[in-house]
């Protein structure tokens, strides 16, 4: 493909209800909108009546009267259904309904006859009736693949498209290559040729597929109803037989849908508990391929096959398919289903082992629903059953902060060298605690800070006593946000690099999603290109939903918005992307994210919407967040409550309310001094905060506010080592302040070039909009608006 490629157009005819977002096309699809290409639905419905005159008018030549007539029975027949009309001008051909005369040489048809066929809603019962004119073997061929879905591989068809299965007869087991299985089944295939002939099926490469999915209706209606389960229990267990070991996972999902379609016909316990064995199999794949709402219809079936006592009989089976289960469940946003199991895992388990898979997705649970203190206690709870609850009181502060020092030495103290060489975490019981001390520091930071540095602080500890883990990786990029909102930028940057080392070395993609959550909304955010950063927090929701991880997953979409609304994307794309994601976000059920998206949704709806002539609904916007502001406050969600005000002080900077925006940077260095942990929204916040100081000095007179732009400025320079554009506005801003004007509109001039070609479009109409206020002050006819 050429690189000078600039546009490319793609065109795919799907139906609605056979591709979501699971689906490989529909996940691509999805994927493209989150990366701001445009995709367009076009909705394709039933035709009109007009356009059934004219396809008739057209392929018949009738005169306008007699196509009005035509057309008006054909509608009523089909109700514009172009399969259905094309199949039923086809079935009044073969009747002699519709035909060529070459007397009059031209098409005649028998309206009365016509007015007589079938009912509207009979197009099944039109290609029943054709299916029936074909051979036997040809119908119980069509019969045996409508079982199986709307089409099949021919190396899954050689599995049981014989006529033994009706007869519940098995293929024998012992077949060892394709040409002797095919030998057994043969029988059938020459019939198929039958259907494709037909135009019943078609055959695209080694698939067989019906033209239509009323084919596989029609079809699968010739089999009586009370054989049905039958036939796909036999379907199933046939494929299963005659597949070679070493293929088993290719047709698992097959088998067992065909096997769980024909439960009503099971009479045995052992039959129940072998089918139940191979949907905790089919779960497991399911699971490996993301596929949660299938994998999660797996276990909840292989749960149903288990006979009452299976908790006496069948503990570990039992205890794997609820585990399973309650995974699948959380993945899919059933928090009411995990809870459910997870309940009837501590009830029924018989070890504190047994129990801990269950306390672990309750813990997912909780925090998701934003039951933040119930999450932690839980954990708490587990880790000292489990002897390793963190040495210190979660209030005792001095302590915590002398402990985080401590491991903040030890790890400068290390060489790279040793660090690379520090062995893998054996011991299980630690391995455990490490798990849940990841999930427990990943929600600790919204209820008290000190919580995750204790926690945070712990697991490096034990990293460095009994090896490191994947879990480490995650201790380390937890310790690089906390030195990078300390201003220890040295020292972060080092940490991080362990952190994505530890995640490679490991190959931990489970953990790929906090890590780079952290890394590239802190560290690196200073660092490296915008357009890098984007990708990567794009490429860490991908990872996440794929892994199940969708709390983190989520996490980095949200963080992906901010990321593009710092650099400045249009602002029509970002509020299409932030309500996809807040639509999946509801959909997960995943509150915590959400509600820090509301900031951010809040700040582009009133971007968008401003004007003067729309000052009020903007001063909607903001009472309205300010409402979930103080909520947020009342609730001491104190870095929820930051986000907030950073958000609102750029919106009321840019709106020029700078008496609002004085107000939230008042009140979120406020909330700031409790925090460690801090909301730094990619070096944007030092950027207006310097921004807002200046104006306020500039407006006020007040030494006070010069001293805040000169200290916010100094901690902008620091933060902003990757965004020159930023230090050259803050400079040139700060130059103007103190009076020094010499080389101001020249400095103007660079920073616009330079935000230009880092594509920070905000960031540049802001350096557009000082010079014109400077040229302004000075008289100056020059135009930057």
């Amino acid at each position: 493909c050429s690189s000078d490629l600039k546009n490319f157009l793609f065109i795919s005819c799907l139906r609605d209800d056979e591709v979501n977002n699971s689906h490989p096309l529909g996940a691509k699809l999805y994927e493209m909108q989150m990366r701001s290409v445009v995709v367009t639905k076009i909705e394709v419905t039933n035709i009109k009546t007009e356009e059934i005159k004219a396809l008739i008018s057209d392929a018949f030549q009738f005169s306008e009267t007699f196509a009005t007539v035509v057309t008006g029975i054909v509608h009523q027949k089909t109700d514009g259904n172009i399969f259905s009309i094309m199949r039923f001008l086809q079935s009044l051909c073969d009747e002699g309904l519709l035909q060529w005369s070459s007397v009059s040489n031209s098409w005649e048809i028998n309206i009365k006859s016509i007015e007589a066929e079938l009912a509207p809603d009979d197009s099944v019962g039109m290609l029943v009736r054709k299916i029936l004119q074909l051979p036997e073997k040809t119908q119980l061929a069509l019969k045996l693949i409508s079982c199986v879905g709307s089409s099949c591989t021919e190396s899954t068809l050689m599995l049981f498209l014989d006529e033994n299965v009706v007869t519940n007869m098995k293929v024998k087991t012992t077949v060892k290559s394709v040409d002797e299985r095919r030998s057994l089944t043969s029988d059938l295939f020459p019939f198929l040729c039958v259907a494709v002939y037909e135009g019943l099926l078609k055959k695209e490469g080694t698939s067989y597929k019906f033209a239509h999915d009323q084919v596989q209706y029609a079809a699968y209606s010739l089999i009586p109803e009370d054989e049905k389960s039958l036939w796909h229990m036999q379907i199933g267990r046939t494929i299963w037989n005659n597949v070679r070991e070493k293929d088993e996972d290719t047709v698992i999902f097959i088998a067992v849908d065909q096997m769980n379609c024909g439960i009503a016909s099971i009479d045995s316990d052992d039959q129940r508990l072998f089918l139940a064995k191979l949907n905790l199999r089919s779960g497991g794949k399911a699971m490996s391929f993301s596929i949660f709402s299938s994998s999660a219809s797996y276990f909840g079936t292989g749960i149903r096959l288990l006979s009452r006592d299976h908790w006496d009989n069948n503990y570990d089976l039992s205890l794997h398919l609820h585990n399973y289960y309650a995974d699948a469940e959380y993945c899919n946003g059933n928090f009411s289903q995990v809870r459910e199991v997870a309940k009837t895992v501590l009830e029924m388990s018989t070890t504190f082992h047994d129990q801990l898979r269950a306390h672990f997705v309750l813990i997912k649970t909780l925090s998701a629903e934003n039951r933040l203190h119930e999450a932690i206690k839980t954990g708490i709870s587990v880790l000292t059953h489990l002897g390793y609850h963190p040495p210190l009181a979660f209030s005792d502060k001095s302590a915590i902060d002398e402990t985080f020092k401590e491991t903040k030495a030890t790890i400068e103290s290390m060489t790279d060298d040793e660090f690379f060489t520090l062995t893998a975490m054996e011991d299980s019981d630690v391995l455990i605690a490490m798990n849940f001390m990841s999930e427990l520091l990943s929600i600790a930071h919204l209820i008290d800070e000190s919580i995750g540095i204790c926690l945070m602080a712990h697991m490096i500890q034990l990293s460095m006593r009994y090896g490191v883990c994947k879990e480490s990786s995650y201790a380390l990029a937890c310790c690089s946000a906390l030195l990078y909102s300390l201003g220890d930028l040295k020292a972060s940057k080092r940490v991080s690099y362990f952190a994505l080392s530890l995640l490679e070395r490991l190959d931990c993609k489970e953990m790929l999603p906090r890590v780079y959550l952290l890394i590239y909304l802190c560290i690196l955010s200073t660092l490296e290109p915008s357009n890098e950063i984007s990708e990567k927090l794009l490429y860490g929701y991908k990872v996440g939903m794929q892994t199940g991880d969708i709390k983190f997953a989520l996490c980095n979409a949200r963080t992906h918005c901010a990321q593009r609304f710092c650099c400045g994307v249009g602002l029509d794309v970002l509020i299409r992307d932030i309500r996809v994601w807040e639509h999946q976000m509801i959909e997960y059920k995943q509150e915590m994210s959400r509600n820090s998206m509301k900031a951010l949704r809040h700040t582009v709806l009133a971007l968008i919407n401003f004007s003067v002539d729309t000052m009020q609904q903007n001063g909607d916007f903001l009472a309205e967040g300010k409402k979930l502001l103080n909520g947020h406050i009342e609730r001491e969600k104190q870095y929820l409550a930051t986000v907030f005000c950073f958000y609102f002080s750029c919106v009321s900077y840019i709106f020029c309310n700078y008496e609002f925006a004085r107000d939230m940077v008042e009140m979120r260095w406020k909330l700031e001094n409790n925090l460690k942990l801090r909301f730094g929204a990619h070096g944007a916040a030092s950027f207006f905060d310097t921004l807002i100081s200046i104006t306020l000095a500039h407006k006020t007179k007040e030494d006070t506010w010069k001293k805040h732009a000169h200290e916010c400025f100094e901690k902008a320079l620091k933060y902003s080592k990757g965004r020159p554009h930023r230090v050259l506005i803050l400079k040139t801003e700060i130059d103007v302040l103190m009076g020094n004007i010499n080389n101001a509109v020249t400095n103007y001039d660079k920073a616009i070039v330079a935000a230009g070609e880092s594509k920070h479009i905000h960031e540049e109409a802001i350096a557009n909009e000082r010079a014109g206020d400077f040229c302004l002050s000075k008289g100056d006819a020059r135009a930057y608006y």
